[in-house]
Parts: C-alpha cells; sequence; structure tokens
C-alpha cells in the first residue's frame, strides 16, 4: 500500500509539472548548514513580466531571453554564473554563450570555457581604476592597443552537453576616426568580415552574422590612414541562432557600485544586450572596509539602478546580498551583515526583488562552515569553483521557484 501511494504521488506531481509546465526541483540539501526555506526570492510580483517571456519561450521555443549578472570577483571567474547559465538553458534552451572578453590578454583571469591570445602589446583598465582616461564599456574591463597588424584570438569551449558555437558576433568598441579597420578571420584564416574606416564617431557596436557557426575567431587591425592609432576593445557578444536564453555575467574583481557608476559607457552599452533580467551582486568589497561604511552607498546602489533603467526600460531587477567572509582571513566580518540589511532594506522600500544568500548560506558565521567544507578559499573571502558552483545552484532554484509560483497562479 505504501509503495502504490508513493507511486500515485510521483505520478501526480508529474501530471501537474506537466499541466501547468512547472519546472521540477530537486530537494536534495547536500550540506546540513545551508537553509533551504530562505533560499527564496523575495518581491517576486515585480518579476511578473520576465517570468511570462520566460513562460512564452518555454511554450513557444521561439525568441531569447537575456540575462545579465553584474558583479565583482565572485562573478569575474564566472563558475557561479557558469552554474546559472548552464541550468537555466537546459530548461529554457541554449541561445548563446552571451558577452566575453579576453581578459588573458587584459593581463587578469578570465573564465576557463574561453580563451584568449594576441601578438601584440595591450594597454588595459579595470573598472576600479577610476582616474585612468580610458573608459569603461559594458564589460568591467577595456583593453586597448596602438598597433597595427595586431591579432586578438579568442575560442569559446562547450560546456558539457551545451555547444557554444556562435553564428552571430557584436563586437563593443570605440569608433570612431582614429580607429583602426578590422578584419574578422576563422580559425583556418579565412576572411569574415572587414569593418571601418569610420569617418565619424559611430555607435560604438558591429554585428556580424556569419555563414557557419564557429568556436574561434581572430580580429586582425588594420591601418588605411594615418589618422588611425588604436583599437578599444569593451566586450564581444556572442550567439546562435536557436532559441533560449542568453546569460552575460559581467564582473569586474574588486567592484563596488561606486565603480560601475563612474564608468562612462557602461549602463548605455548594456541596452544592446536587450536584457529582461539585470541582476546585481555587489556589496562584498564595500564590506571589506568596514567599520567605515562609505555613507553614500544607498545613493550609490539607486544611482546604479536608474543608469540601467534609463537605457534598459523594460528590464527588471534582482538585488542579491554578499556571502558571508572573513576579515584578515580568521576573523568575521560583521561588515557583510550591515550591507546584506542595507540591500534588503533599499530593495524593499523600492519594490526590487531580492534574493539572500547570505541568510541561504546558513546565516550568521556561516562561513566557517563553508571553508571547513572546502567551499572557501584560504584567504577568507573568494570561494572554490565547488564553492561558486553550489550558490549558481541555489540561485538557480530560488529563480525556478519563484517562475513555478508565477506560472502556477498566472497557468492555473
Amino acid at each position: 500500500m505504501k509503495k502504490n501511494s508513493i507511486l500515485v504521488l510521483f505520478l501526480l506531481n508529474l501530471y501537474t509539472a506537466w499541466a501547468q509546465d512547472t519546472i521540477p526541483l530537486s530537494s536534495a540539501r547536500p550540506y546540513s548548514f545551508l537553509i533551504p526555506e530562505n533560499n527564496r526570492i523575495q518581491n517576486t510580483t515585480s518579476l511578473a513580466t520576465c517570468f511570462d517571456k520566460l513562460y512564452q519561450l518555454r511554450q513557444r521555443k521561439e525568441g531569447k531571453v537575456n540575462i545579465i549578472h553584474i558583479g565583482d570577483s565572485h562573478i569575474q571567474a564566472d563558475f557561479l554564473t557558469a552554474s546559472v547559465r548552464e541550468n537555466l538553458q537546459r530548461t529554457f534552451g541554449n541561445g548563446g554563450r552571451g558577452l566575453v572578453f579576453p581578459g588573458r590578454v587584459a593581463r587578469t583571469n578570465e573564465p576557463s570555457s574561453i580563451y584568449s591570445s594576441s601578438n601584440g602589446t595591450w594597454d588595459s583598465k579595470r573598472i576600479v581604476y577610476v582616474d585612468q582616461p580610458m573608459p569603461i564599456g559594458v564589460y568591467p574591463l577595456t583593453i586597448r592597443t596602438k598597433q597595427p597588424n595586431t591579432r586578438l584570438v579568442l575560442k569559446i569551449n562547450d560546456a558539457g552537453d551545451l555547444s557554444y558555437r556562435f553564428n552571430r558576433l557584436t563586437l563593443f568598441f570605440q569608433k570612431d576616426f582614429s580607429s583602426f579597420n578590422l578584419a574578422v578571420k576563422d580559425s583556418a584564416g579565412n576572411d569574415l568580415a572587414y569593418i571601418g574606416p569610420y569617418t565619424f564617431e559611430q555607435p560604438n557596436t558591429s554585428s556580424i552574422h556569419l555563414p557557419t557557426s564557429i568556436r574561434q575567431f581572430e580580429l586582425l587591425t588594420l591601418q588605411s590612414h594615418v589618422e588611425q592609432t588604436q583599437f578599444q576593445l569593451y566586450g564581444i557578444n556572442l550567439e546562435n541562432d536557436q532559441p533560449g536564453i542568453i546569460y552575460h555575467a559581467l564582473g569586474g574583481n574588486g567592484a563596488k557600485f561606486k565603480h560601475y557608476n563612474a564608468a562612462r559607457y557602461f549602463a548605455q552599452q548594456t541596452s544592446a544586450l536587450q536584457p529582461e533580467l539585470i541582476i546585481i551582486s555587489l556589496g562584498t568589497n564595500e564590506a571589506i572596509e568596514y567599520p567605515y561604511i562609505d555613507s553614500q552607498l544607498i545613493t550609490q546602489i539607486d544611482d546604479l539602478i536608474s543608469s540601467l533603467k534609463k537605457f534598459n526600460p523594460e528590464a527588471r531587477f534582482i538585488l542579491t546580498t554578499p556571502p558571508d567572509a572573513f576579515k584578515r582571513k580568521t576573523r568575521r566580518n560583521p561588515g557583510i551583515e550591515n550591507i546584506r540589511n542595507k540591500i534588503i532594506n533599499y530593495a524593499d522600500q523600492n519594490n526590487y526583488a531580492w534574493w539572500d544568500l547570505y541568510e541561504t548560506g546558513g546565516g550568521k558565521h556561516n562561513a566557517d562552515h563553508w571553508k571547513k567544507a572546502g567551499l572557501m578559499q584560504s584567504d577568507g573571502i573568494h570561494f572554490t569553483k565547488a564553492g561558486y558552483e553550489l550558490q549558481g545552484r541555489l540561485l538557480y532554484e530560488a529563480l525556478i521557484k519563484a517562475y513555478n509560483e508565477y506560472v502556477l497562479y498566472r497557468y492555473p
């Protein structure tokens, strides 16, 4: 009798998920210190239009849903965001790898899913260096070469069963009379496109629809007149022709809210990605300075969201709280909880959705548990690959819980 009851319950759950197109989730709890009942997105009514686009994507298998995830070093490594990206794409479809940047050429870390190289010399700027004259665009890094005939090679790796071959390529770069022409080539050296020259300042993007799907390409800088003196790259967006999710990870080591506000082209260029949802995961670097907390923090949060809304009026937002961390490797940092509370209060007062990684991860002193479990690095701030992947899985589950609740309410 007990076995029959279990079977009936299983079939009922399966039918309900099929009939209402909710998405089943595993109830596994891999670590006892996690608090799964806290793993929920709050203020989800603000996300209704985004969830409806996800529902229509899943039903019709048409179009794409773009998600931008903005953050600091927790995001630049792309372990957390890759976990969210891959789970969402397996659920809703794979629309492409999204925005990438040649971090290795900029002499910093880049995701393991990409590999960049160059034969030339490049200047670079990180978003935290606000006094350097080179502007920041859609990604928290910029690189610039002043050498013609410089090659920049970028190779994209698949993620298991997810292919990241692409046939749509959008370059974000400075386009004016001083910019080099560009030849775009495949891995065999065949010409795919030629861009330039530019007789006046133009929108800082060029999009190319390739005749076939590739996983590697090369940019070659070319000089056709003496006024052309440089090539300045802000980012590269890679897509395919398939319907699905594109999840763009925009993370900068050391970044704070104020750094994104100071980035000249950042908010403006995000509009080219057409985001339905923007997730903001900042606060760790603000908390490192505790007990000093910038009195302008709330204004900085509001300024960032306001500028993003100006260029992306249809986008919806989720603010996340920073994970627990140590100060000087061993001492608990009370600044994390302080920042966490400020972010939640701001989100509640302005009706933005928020996700509480701090409490989901175990609450106060949870960094002890993450470190003992081998999920946190020795610096007491950053996490191991497994730790970030767990955080990404938790965020994915929180998103799907909220999506399922919307579907049950909207399409009973």
